[in-house]
């Protein structure tokens, strides 16, 4: 790679944690649950770091990518409005060929470098060229490759398990689906041994049957689906006792034949993943598929079974190949480790799957780093935010939850950030003395107290918004509406489809809807919920600009949002907050030392260009954080040395 020659660093690592504030990073380090975290931050520098506003994956990640703020590089939140459309229709927000500014990678590749990125978010469709790329679409059910989502077969005595309190919406976190079935219930009944073929195993109780149906593309977020049309693959179970006490196991079948068994389940366990194919849009796609028995009681009144993601065997890398040489050396891959479960599933299993998902990545990124060369190595979890938004939501006594739900949620809290460090603990072994490891986020979480504040209520109460009786928006009345997670456009004549404000009243309608949301009272608290409400122009100052900018743009305090979106990014709140995680060690950092000056996430890639002695990418506009260097003047002590 072309490079500054004799560069403090040679190599970087780079690990991102979707929704990992630095405030619950530095709790976790001292309450001794992330000792490989702990010993990274105690060799190098950290700090609270400043994100992007809103407080948003797309925006975040790639903000940390490229070293551009929102407003330049284009990718404003998961829904950004679609400029010419009614306000109404938005363009999904997952896509690199929204953003308008260079990624680190495509920069490393520019200078003949090798990137290896491994589910590096925000980074599909891909843009390496002569990198290696292993998925990196977006969060649980947000991606373009998997044959189908979980299922939760169950009969019987069951309930889900959920945490209880307000869930954040769909807009804020796309890693689940909420307006599905959660659930595929089936049916227990006893054998009809004429259609069986092969050795029934032996039963102290009546043999029973259970037909499991996979549904290709089952709880996948529709506009990232695979395919159109999936063929249901059914497999058949049989129940049976081994002992007097009653039913106990389960054989899987593939069909109504003992021979084609697949898995055999007591209780509590989990079958090998097996290789399977499934018919999707009339075509053959292989695929991995697991099973755990979660629950059998003796007389079959309570049957649970879960099947997590089934991921394909290929075609989800750049190169094509290299999904072959993970499938071959490594073995099946795992995007999402049942986070839209959660809730559903116990706790246990989805932690389980959580320990797989995290392995899987370090032993991915392990094996490419072994057999290639490369430059910068990238691996991101979003585990942190999937915790966020499930347990982050009442770990604090400030949530007002019981303490067994409290309890819970800071278990769930530990697992999470255990399993994050182990995999942490896993590559950083790949870093020798000429490499630079970082440990960052993109926002961080905090937990709840008040019900989250419904902006497009908000707008409906005070006039901007008003419905027709069918419930859709009349757009001969409405004045404004929200557009994403923290804009709201005037519905300005000229300029919308249906336009009705007069230009001449755009100013006055902009410090109408400001006044308004100042003035809003929550009835339940009798608190004011707003932090902030400017003007298009002010919006600036948390660089947002451009057309994609609300003609007001708004922040609610934390304890009247949901884990993060709407705060702000200086934000610390109960034991988590908004501010992003930057823990930078080895080659060129110093040694043990707690920044005082402000780290911005547009900071990451500048900062790390510096230490490789690389040019900036374009569009860049962070700059290096000076105050973590060893030498902030390597490249004038390299000139003083040559002379």
């Amino acid at each position: 790679m072309k490079r500054t020659q004799h560069s403090p660093a040679k190599r970087a690592i780079i690990i991102g944690m979707d929704g990992a504030s630095m405030e619950l990073v530095n709790n976790m380090i001292e309450w001794g649950h992330t000792p490989n975290m702990a010993k990274l931050r105690n060799a190098g520098v950290y700090r609270p770091m400043i994100g992007v506003f809103p407080t948003l994956t797309p925006p975040g990640w790639t903000a940390l990518s490229t070293g551009s703020w929102p407003g330049n590089h284009k990718v404003m939140d998961f829904n950004i409005r679609a400029v010419g459309e009614e306000l109404d229709k938005t363009v999904w927000g997952i896509n690199t060929g929204l953003c308008q500014s260079e990624y680190l990678w495509n920069l490393v590749e520019r200078v003949g470098g090798k990137p290896i990125l491994v589910k590096w978010e925000m980074s599909w469709p891909p843009t390496v060229k002569t990198g290696i790329q292993v998925e990196g679409t977006g969060p649980g059910v947000s991606n373009h490759h998997q044959i189908a989502g979980y299922h939760l077969f169950v009969s019987g005595k069951w309930a889900p398990r959920p945490i209880g309190g307000q869930r954040d919406p769909e807009s804020l976190d796309p890693s689940a689906l909420q307006k599905i079935k959660h659930i595929d219930s089936v049916d227990i009944k006893p054998i009809e041994i004429s259609q069986w073929e092969g050795t029934l195993p032996e039963s102290r109780q009546q043999l029973q049957e259970v037909k499991l149906t996979i549904q290709p593309l089952a709880r996948g977020r529709e506009n990232m689906n695979r395919g159109k049309i999936g063929v249901p693959k059914p497999f058949y179970g049989l129940i049976y006792a081994t002992a007097n006490n009653g039913y106990d196991r389960i054989k899987i079948c593939r069909s109504r034949s003992v021979d084609d068994v697949v898995a055999d389940l007591g209780v509590g366990d989990w079958s090998d993943w097996w290789l399977d194919t499934f018919n999707i849009d009339s075509s053959d796609v292989e695929g991995y598929v697991r099973m755990k028995l979660v629950t059998l009681t003796s007389n079959a009144d309570a049957f649970e079974l879960f099947v997590p993601q089934i991921w394909p065997r290929s075609e989800y890398t750049v190169p094509a190949e290299i999904a072959t040489a993970i499938d071959q050396n490594v073995g099946s891959f795992l995007q999402n480790p049942a986070r839209d479960a959660l809730g559903q599933v116990d706790d246990d299993t989805y932690f389980e799957l959580l320990e797989y998902h995290h392995q899987r990545l370090a032993d991915v990124a392990t094996y490419l780093a072994s057999e290639n060369d490369w430059d910068v190595l990238m691996v991101e979890t979003h585990a942190p935010d999937y915790a966020s938004h499930f347990f982050l939501s009442q770990a604090d006594e400030i949530s007002g939850a019981a303490p067994e739900t409290i309890q819970r949620c800071r278990e769930g809290l530990r697992r999470t950030y255990e399993s994050v460090d182990n995999m942490i603990g896993q590559i950083a072994e790949l870093a020798d003395d000429e490499t630079v490891v970082l440990i960052c986020a993109d926002h961080g979480g905090t937990p709840n107290q008040f019900r989250a504040v419904d902006i497009e209520k908000v707008l409906e109460e005070t006039g901007f918004i008003v419905r027709q009786q069918n419930n859709k928006i009349d757009w001969t009345k409405t004045r404004a509406l929200n557009v994403g997670l923290v804009h709201i456009f005037i519905n300005l004549e000229g300029r919308e489809p249906n336009g009705i404000v007069a230009a001449e009243d755009y100013e006055a309608t902009q410090l109408e809807i400001i006044a308004a949301l100042h003035a809003y009272r929550d009835e339940e608290t009798g608190r004011h919920p707003f932090s902030l409400a400017v003007t298009k122009a002010d919006a600036e100052m948390l660089n947002l600009h451009g057309e994609l900018v609300g003609d007001v743009v708004y922040a609610l305090r934390p304890e009247f949002d949901g884990a993060h979106g709407k705060q702000l990014p200086s934000v610390s709140f109960g034991i988590g907050g908004q501010h992003s995680t930057f823990i930078l060690s080895g080659a060129g950092v110093r040694n043990g030392v707690a920044l005082e000056r402000q780290v911005r996430v547009v900071d990451v890639a500048p900062t790390l260009c510096y230490l490789l002695g690389l040019p900036m990418p374009k569009n860049v506009e962070g700059g290096v954080v000076y105050e973590a260097l060893m030498d902030p003047d390597w490249h004038l002590t390299q000139l003083a040395d040559m002379e």
